[in-house]
């Protein structure tokens, strides 16, 4: 008599060790589940400026002339209308979901449009030297010092440092680059998205964006903020934009007041455009 493999007992099957087989696997790589904190969808509003009316005119800065700032493969370009400039501004505060106007008062924070005109031809100078020197720091290994090299530049102003730790904070909990890809590789296909301050002045309004979004969430206490900002709350965001201490606080004072003096109708926020 053949000797049994197999034996039931309380409708389980059991067999003799060593007769066993597996299941044949095929597929033996890993499976990689990412999970995200954030939707990549959340607003963050400030129903209290939404009076502010748009701007239309011309900027008192020169900043028509940009570096490699073109449209979608086309010729590289030296001048781009205010207008355009202003849509850029729109188009990346939208991407990461802040306050638009929050973009714009920074960059008129940053860019002195009261200064006079040989400050501002200083100011473009200084910033694209610094540039210039990071992008050598970068291909060359560190040869530049990194107090020069991830020292502020750039239209929005960013030092290295802060600008890497905004597209970081976008990937990991918002789980997108920190600028769409019409952006990032508009450039004849070549990716913008250097994480270099001020090597593509477009890509600057998104890390600076993305850098707002993260302080956003910072002084809310709320990472995925959405929803309404308090001027406490914003005045908080500004003035760590620009850092901490008593020139902080004094940055975040003095945009607080022309908020609301373009509130009233006083001022105009040259950046703000709808």
């Amino acid at each position: 008599m053949a000797e049994q493999t197999k034996r039931q007992k309380d409708g389980v099957n059991y067999v003799k060790a060593g007769t066993a087989t597996s299941t044949d696997v095929r597929n033996t790589a890993p499976e990689v589940l990412c999970c995200c904190r954030c939707t990549g969808q959340e607003v963050t509003t400030l129903p209290d400026y939404a009076s502010v009316p748009s701007y239309t005119g011309e900027l008192p800065s020169p900043l028509q002339i940009l570096w490699y700032a073109p449209k979608s493969n086309e010729v590289l370009r030296s001048e781009f209308s205010d207008a355009e400039i202003r849509g850029w501004i729109m188009e990346a505060a939208n991407y990461h979901g802040i306050p638009h106007i929050l973009l714009a008062i920074i960059l008129q924070q940053e860019n002195g449009p009261g200064a006079s005109k040989t400050l501002q031809s200083l100011q473009f100078g200084e910033r694209s030297l610094t540039t210039f020197l990071a992008i050598v720091d970068e291909v060359a290994f560190d040869i530049v010092p990194d107090k020069v090299a991830g020292s502020s530049s750039g239209f929005v102003n960013m030092s290295r440092k802060p600008l890497r730790n905004a597209a970081t904070y976008t990937e990991n909990y918002y789980c997108k680059k920190p600028m769409p890809s019409d952006v990032q590789y508009r450039i004849f296909g070549y990716d913008q998205d250097t994480r270099i301050p001020g090597d593509d002045w477009k890509a600057d309004l998104y890390y600076a964006a993305a850098h707002l979004r993260e302080l956003i969430d910072r002084v809310t206490g709320a990472p995925c903020h959405k929803g309404n900002l308090t001027p406490e709350q914003l005045k908080s965001v500004i003035g760590a934009y620009n850092g901490s201490g008593p020139l902080a606080e004094k940055y975040a004072n003095d945009a607080m007041a022309l908020l609301e003096r373009a509130k009233s109708g006083a001022a105009s926020l040259y950046f703000y455009e709808r």
